[in-house]
């Protein structure tokens, strides 16, 4: 087994490192780690803002979502609306309250990445980023 490749893809060595950089964040906004990539995932996802939506990332189960995007209402950083077609489906946009938020957990991402990645050339990083596709689409198709 390659040592180096089982540490990237259980990943605990940058879980690890992505805890110690958002943890000045998790302390400021009491919020958690599911949080910050719940408010990262709804900056970027235009119409597909359901908790449906959310789960298709298979991060984090039903129930943890609810939890934080209920959080967040209550931190003021999502808004909840009904769907008008399909009363149990609602929508979650962002509020101008989460912008502040959400720009310092960008520049400690943009932080952790640029550690990540030094001295890893941009024609590594792609081949690092197809390979990765390739071995996510393997592991869906047995789930």
């Amino acid at each position: 087994m390659n040592y180096s490749l089982d540490t990237l893809l259980y990943g605990m060595q940058f879980r690890r490192l992505l805890e110690k950089e958002m943890k000045p964040i998790e302390t400021e906004y009491g919020l958690y780690r599911i949080d910050m990539q719940i408010l990262l995932y709804l900056k970027h996802s235009h119409e597909h803002n359901t908790s449906k939506d959310i789960m298709q990332l298979n991060m984090f189960t039903r129930g943890h979502i609810s939890q934080s995007l209920s959080r967040l209402q209550k931190l003021g950083y999502v808004k909840m609306e009904q769907d008008l077609n399909d009363r149990r489906c609602t929508h979650n946009y962002l509020t101008e309250e989460a912008d502040a938020v959400i720009r310092k957990i960008e520049k400690i991402s943009k932080i952790v990445w640029e550690i990540i990645m030094d001295g890893v050339t941009e024609e590594e990083q792609k081949v690092l980023s197809t390979v990765a596709k390739k071995m996510n689409r393997n592991i869906e198709k047995v789930l």
